[in-house]
């Protein structure tokens, strides 16, 4: 299987001698003729295509949605699409006709009960705190029947701030002198700051008023429906997977390599060069899917020829052609190379360890 344009086994070894050469002092004195090439026939090909989806829903919308300017159909499928509008690319809405219609929402008047305060325009609040100083836990060391005295206010006094914690006062509730929390003065409990005592809030919700705006209706009172129609189109890419998988050793160098790249429109053939193999496994995606409008088939091939040593040898070479049109040659660590890499690395630790336990 040969690709036009791909390199000969005379340019291949010509180009691997002369790279062997100008390191000949480092890794010995080999020629190409100690390596054994095979070539990797790399295909990267995708199915690019433009798909076209109809779809059909019931709208509600707040008030009037201005349908006027949208176009009109009888049946979605038969819709025939303005080329325009195609080319554009964005969602093209429709209405079907004689489906609009206006109706009542249910809320009647646009407006609501609020949530947050079940219409009442304010929030209970507990009219009274645990005590900052006592906790509540020893208020008044004389009294703790409090609502016993007569004339006494029900509700808790304001928090005060004594010049000491543990400083006693009169207890507001029994009258018994230093026996009281100064801060609570025998109650336990302070007036709560938010609602100053009186146990309810303003409703921040609905600012009082008991209603919200209609979320449905948009606080309009009405809402206006209608069979819409959409049709949309999308780009869909769907990959051809590697027949070989790129060398995962010079993956990274490939890019510069001189991909021999063809794109092809819905009624063009497939490249006359291109292999059985390959033309067998593209012409697996080539199906037109349901709504289909165009397609561009990116095919892309390289040919990376691998150099491996007939007997032992530690590396092994990829040549390949460049974007300059000349050979690139990229070495490699071996299967062998990487065994013995692996052996020695595990003889180093076994006397890593070794030294340890004589060193104990």
């Amino acid at each position: 299987m040969t690709v036009a344009g791909d390199p000969s086994e005379d340019e291949v070894r010509a180009e691997l001698d002369a790279y062997l050469a100008r390191r000949r002092g480092r890794w010995g004195a080999r020629t190409s003729a100690y390596f054994h090439l095979d070539r990797l026939h790399l295909l990267d090909a995708s199915v690019v295509r433009r798909v076209e989806k109809r779809t059909e829903t019931t709208r509600d919308e707040p008030g009037d949605p201005g349908l006027a300017e949208r176009p009109v159909y009888d049946v979605l499928d038969e819709y025939e699409v303005d080329p325009r509008d195609v080319r554009r690319g964005e969602p093209l809405d429709l209405v079907k006709r004689d489906t609009v219609s206006k109706r009542a929402c249910v809320c009647g008047n646009g407006l609501r009960q609020c949530p947050a305060c079940a219409g009442m325009t304010y929030r209970p609040c507990e009219p009274a705190r645990p005590c900052p100083v006592c906790a509540g836990v020893s208020p008044c060391t004389q009294y703790l029947g409090h609502g016993a005295k007569p004339g006494r206010t029900a509700r808790p006094p304001k928090a005060r701030r004594p010049a000491r914690p543990e400083e006693r006062v009169k207890c507001a509730a029994c009258g018994a002198p230093d026996s009281a929390c100064g801060a609570c003065q025998g109650w336990g409990k302070v007036r709560c700051q938010t609602c100053q005592g009186r146990g309810r809030v303003p409703c921040t919700t609905c600012t009082s008023k008991g209603t919200v705006r209609c979320e449905t209706c948009g606080g309009r009172g009405e809402l206006t429906s209608w069979t819409a129609g959409r049709i949309t189109w999308t780009s869909e890419t769907e990959k051809v997977p590697w027949p070989h998988r790129p060398p995962k050793r010079v993956t990274s160098h490939l890019h510069a390599g001189l991909w021999h790249d063809n794109q092809l429109g819905p009624g063009d053939p497939l490249p006359d060069d291109l292999s059985l193999p390959h033309r067998s496994l593209v012409e697996q995606h080539l199906d037109t899917v349901k709504g289909e409008q165009d397609r561009t088939v990116v095919i892309r091939r390289l040919t990376v020829v691998r150099a491996r040593p007939k007997g032992s040898g530690n590396r092994e070479y990829y040549i390949f052609k460049n974007v300059s049109g000349g050979l690139t040659v990229r070495p490699a660590m071996s299967d062998e190379g990487r065994r013995n890499t692996a052996a020695v690395l595990a003889a180093a630790a076994a006397l890593v360890v070794l030294v340890l336990l004589l060193v104990r």
